[in-house]
């Protein structure tokens, strides 16, 4: 009997690294190559080393942790290929890895050393540097938008004639929109949402949507508006004229800055002490050597 393809084994072994899962144990097979079995435990330290967001992102959306599986078994079987052809013991490459190892390990003790305390900046500090940079930081006008996208798909008057029925039934129910968004919407991402698309500032706007957003008033309902690829109805939710963006909008901005910030200066202290106990000094008449 043949073996499964390697997708197939994958779609039906993913549940290993989902939460709640019956498979989480190590031990669960999620592929093969070639003869071999493939256990979660080879696969989730690959997981395990990515960023927290992105490892959530990888294991709530099944399409996505298959590609990343595939991609990681895919290297490994090259992995071993390679080592099979003895090219890990080649001169060369035992002198790059030396160099990526030294590298590694400089940056990362930098990292460690330079950490900043948990707790900085205050909430005082934060608002102190707002206040200093208030006048500078600008926003644009700004929008709050949701929308109802219908795509042409090669039918223009069809999608527009489709638009044009939604839009009737929004002038006796604008209250519908969200609901009408979600059933009808072709921008997935925005339907899920209620077609909610958040703020967004007028050069972020397309020319012809931007048009028609200027000439609604709050809580109003544009006409379909032709686009690229299909006809948009347009709710504009709320606006806000260009000023001082919030502390509320900016502090977050402002706390990774000074993070940043004093980060660097750590490591710069840090290496400044490490020259005082160990001086580097450099002959500049013995430079020659080097060409």
């Amino acid at each position: 009997m043949k073996n499964p393809p390697m997708l197939s084994l994958l779609t039906l072994a993913m549940a290993a690294f989902g939460p709640g899962s019956p498979l989480q144990a190590d031990d669960a097979v999620v592929a093969k190559i070639g003869e071999r079995e493939v256990k979660a435990s080879e696969v989730r330290p690959y997981l395990e080393a990515l960023p927290a967001a992105d490892r959530t992102a990888l294991t709530g959306d099944k399409a996505t942790l298959i590609r990343f599986v595939r991609s990681v078994l895919v290297n490994n079987a090259v992995l071993q290929d390679a080592a099979g052809a003895g090219w890990d013991k080649k001169p060369q490459t035992i002198t790059s890895l030396a160099r990526l190892r030294d590298q590694y390990v400089v940056e990362s003790y930098l990292a460690e050393v330079s950490k900043v305390p948990e707790g900085y900046p205050s909430k005082e500090e934060i608002a102190k540097v707002y206040a200093a940079e208030k006048e500078r930081l600008q926003l644009p006008r700004r929008y709050q938008l949701s929308q109802i996208f219908i795509a042409d798909d090669g039918d223009k008057n069809a999608a527009r004639k489709r638009a044009e029925e939604i839009a009737d039934t929004l002038k006796d129910k604008p209250g519908e929109f969200a609901a009408l968004a979600k059933a009808n919407s072709n921008d997935t991402a925005s339907a899920a949402r209620g077609g909610e698309l958040g703020w967004l500032a007028e050069a972020e706007i397309t020319p012809e949507i931007r048009t028609a957003v200027t000439g609604l008033s709050k809580g109003q309902i544009s006409a379909p508006v032709e686009g690229r690829a299909g006809f948009h109805l347009i709710l504009l939710q709320d606006v806000r004229e260009a000023g001082p963006a919030p502390l509320d909008e900016v502090k977050g901005e402002i706390a990774t800055l000074l993070r940043n910030q004093r980060a660097a200066l750590n490591r710069e202290s840090h290496v400044a002490n490490l020259l005082q106990r160990q001086p580097v000094s450099v002959n500049e008449l013995a430079l020659d050597a080097l060409k």
